[in-house]
């Protein structure tokens, strides 16, 4: 499923809550934890099995009632998206997010020591999976998040509601304090002093703010219950999320999706691949040499024809407003690989979403500047 469109539905069933409480509750606008936590959200690289198969799982709780992250097979190195939840019984769902006509699924519990057994299903089959905690040459994060809200007529049964949430990522205590400092440095934009209660908190603050100034000449006038205008329920979202972690290169992921009212939100992903040894967030021109842009617009287009089967018969401008694949600097490395992101609208239409390519280091080796399967 489209991660925005899967956005939308976490946020738009939480604006219809808030709509449907009484109407002396609305009054608070929603319930709003404004005090930045970092329990009970969590971070965990997890390593196992599927069907005998060595994988590695980068979960993370960042939501009070969703579980986001990716895996990829240690063999082949690409990421893969899953997102999902508990149900009743405390047991795990996790969906895959890819361009299949089959769902994939985790479906498992976590034990006391941190496990998390179950079944995978998928490709017609289905295989029991074993992941444990571990950490060996990785880092340890912890995970702040806040939310908050804004009524658009204060203390109004009916008024529209801004609604803003943001988790981040912070080094955890006993973290090498180089190491710490440097990511902290990129996590912040470079403001050394910033704690991540601040930090987690700015970006809501600010979206609650905009909202406000936009909102000063509304006709606020004609509101009521059969009136309430989603145009000004406005909504914000952003997480970060770790994609690889080995030392030395830690990829993380900043997504973020905001609803300001028109036919449809907007968001995106963006990418930064740290190296921790050199302590610098590596571009495109630090990894490859050479006409490297030649080869990897080659190599994207035929990754784009594999993940939306494409024939090679018919060109791939047929499905893109661009006519060729380039790289960019929104990318992640991995063991085996490097993955290139396209938020909407770059290379495609909204409806095709944000679009990750994966190009093997076997089909790249010529114009690798280091070997970064180690």
């Amino acid at each position: 499923m489209n991660r925005i469109l899967l956005s939308f539905i976490f946020i738009t069933a939480g604006l219809a809550a808030c709509h449907q409480q009484p109407k002396q509750e609305q009054q608070t606008t929603v319930n709003a934890d404004t005090a930045a936590v970092a329990s009970p959200y969590f971070y965990m690289q997890l390593k196992g099995t599927i069907a005998s198969q060595p994988v590695t799982m980068h979960l993370m709780k960042t939501n009070p009632d969703v579980f986001r992250g990716y895996y990829s097979y240690d063999r082949i190195g690409e990421p893969i998206d899953i997102w999902g939840g508990l149900d009743f019984s405390q047991q795990l769902t996790l969906y895959e997010n890819s361009h299949t006509d089959e769902e994939i699924t985790f479906k498992g519990r976590f034990d006391p020591e941190g496990s998390f057994k179950g079944t995978w299903r998928g490709a017609g089959t289905s295989h029991p999976f074993s992941l444990k905690k571990n950490f060996d040459k990785a880092i340890l994060f912890d995970v702040y998040r806040v939310v908050d809200s804004s009524a658009l007529v204060p203390g109004h049964p009916y008024s529209p509601v801004a609604i803003a949430s943001n988790s981040i990522l912070w080094p955890a205590e006993g973290t090498d304090s180089k190491t710490a400092d440097f990511i902290k440095s990129v996590m912040s934009g470079g403001k050394a002093d910033i704690t991540p209660r601040q930090l987690v908190k700015k970006e809501v603050d600010s979206f609650l703010l905009f909202y406000k100034g936009n909102a000063i000449d509304v006709d606020t006038s004609a509101l009521k219950e059969d009136s309430v205008s989603p145009i000004w329920d406005w909504t914000a979202e952003s997480d970060m999320k770790v994609i690889w972690n080995r030392y030395p290169l830690l990829a993380l992921e900043s997504f973020s999706y905001d609803y300001t009212g028109g036919a449809h939100g907007n968001g995106g992903a963006i990418y930064q691949v740290l190296d921790l040894s050199r302590q610098k967030v590596l571009t495109a021109d630090d990894v490859f040499k050479g006409d490297y842009k030649t080869i990897l617009t080659r190599e994207l287009e035929q990754a784009f024809r594999k993940k939306y089967r494409v024939p090679e018969d018919e060109p791939v401008k047929g499905m893109l407003i661009v006519d060729n694949i380039e790289p960019n600097n929104n990318f992640i490395l991995t063991n085996k690989g490097v993955m290139f992101s396209y938020t909407p609208y770059e290379i495609g239409p909204y409806a095709l979403g944000q679009v990750n390519l994966f190009v093997p280091y076997d089909h790249i080796k010529d114009i690798l500047k280091e070997d970064y399967s180690k």
